[in-house]
């Protein structure tokens, strides 16, 4: 059973290596044929996962189980409540951060066409413009093509980014006003002063990320394809090379996140009973200030697991990042050593490799912010179905 197997793997190594190198052969196995199964297993949990996800009741309590909304309360899923309030917002959000992508490739293109087109005499094509130019204005062009690329990505992003800020923050009024409303209800039963940290700490980074929700995935998902997508067309390899570890990234980041999720949980309970006992003690006996101060102690001890969680999941997240140019040298060095790849491809894919660390980096965040903006709003909902 093995020996086919092993034999495929040889066979496709020598497809794309000539030299009869081990080490040559174990990297390729790993991006074209241990990558390749791993993301496609993970696809498959996660789009199950996703389904789940939407056919499955969201409980409040172990007592109440709701559906969608309740009339007169907020949506009960952080979806349903940016997709009620900022829907015609995320669609020109969308439409900004897919505008992105072509100039993303433009970006990655024009360097290589600058090395080996215009600089590099020897490759200098007589094409149609090249025979109206010479050499220094064919550069001269790209340059200028290059520079008008740069202002042009730099104006979309600032304007996508600025859009982004006013729409979380027109959210945040939103929100901070609904909630202040639901407490002046005569049938609240919560105290005011219950209310302030839900007002003034959970609601802000709740609506901080809606700006983001769909704008994220979008323009740094977008990317990271984009860049991949460009390393591909340089040589099939070098794109394989790219994403070789990233689903070591995708397995490992989760399991941090869900516990650095549990941290964050407790610790927002844990201020809130901490806000409750200071606006109804007096602190000046004892045991009221033992208690305070066993608050204190707890919620330091919650803040140094979530630090060494979060730093944690960072550094190996770095670690990894700076692995995958590893594969670059390896891969592109040999590949431009036997004439299969230009020196401008290897190094315009070289320097788009930080954009794709960047942007991947980017989407870790983003989950990570999607994962306590949804511990935040459950919260948040939880609060106002005990009013």
């Amino acid at each position: 059973m093995w020996d086919p197997l092993h034999n495929w793997r040889y066979n496709l190594a020598l497809s794309f290596f000539e030299h009869d190198h081990r080490w040559l052969h174990i990297i390729l196995h790993m991006m074209l044929v241990v990558t390749p199964v791993l993301l496609t297993a993970i696809m498959l949990c996660s789009v199950y996962r996703i389904y789940r996800s939407y056919y499955e009741p969201v409980t409040i309590s172990s007592a109440i189980v709701l559906t969608t909304t309740v009339p007169g309360v907020i949506p009960l899923q952080l979806r349903q409540f940016i997709k009620k309030y900022t829907l015609a917002n995320q669609y020109l959000l969308a439409a900004g951060a897919l505008l992105t992508l072509p100039i993303t490739y433009a970006n990655l293109e024009l360097p290589k066409r600058i090395i080996n087109g215009a600089i590099n005499k020897e490759n200098f094509v007589t094409s149609k413009i090249s025979i109206s130019l010479s050499q220094i204005d064919y550069l001269l062009l790209l340059c200028g093509m290059f520079l008008l690329v740069l202002l042009a990505n730099g104006i979309l992003k600032f304007v996508l980014n600025y859009y982004k800020g006013s729409v979380s923050e027109g959210l945040i009024r939103r929100l901070r006003l609904y909630l202040l409303r639901q407490q002046r209800q005569p049938k609240a039963r919560a105290q005011t002063n219950d209310v302030v940290p839900v007002i003034i700490q959970e609601v802000e980074p709740v609506c901080n990320f809606s700006g983001d929700s769909i704008a994220i995935p979008l323009l740094q998902g977008g990317t990271a394809l984009t860049i991949i997508t460009f390393m591909l067309v340089q040589n099939l390899t070098l794109g394989a090379a790219a994403i070789t570890l990233l689903p070591i990234q995708i397995l490992i980041i989760p399991r941090f996140q869900r516990k650095i999720n549990r941290l964050v949980q407790q610790r927002l309970l844990s201020v809130r009973k901490l806000s409750q006992l200071l606006s109804v003690t007096t602190h000046n006996s004892y045991a009221e200030q033992k208690q305070i101060r066993g608050f204190f102690n707890h919620l330091h001890g919650l803040r140094l697991k979530i630090f060494k969680t979060k730093y944690m999941m960072k550094a190996i997240n770095n670690f990894i990042m700076n692995l995958t140019p590893f594969f670059f040298y390896t891969i592109g060095g040999y590949l431009v050593i036997e004439g299969k790849l230009s020196l401008g491809a290897l190094v315009a894919s070289l320097a788009s490799y930080k954009d794709l660390a960047s942007a991947i980096r980017e989407l870790f965040n983003y989950y990570q912010s999607l994962q306590d903006a949804r511990i935040r709003y459950r919260e948040i909902v939880r609060f106002m179905h005990q009013q």
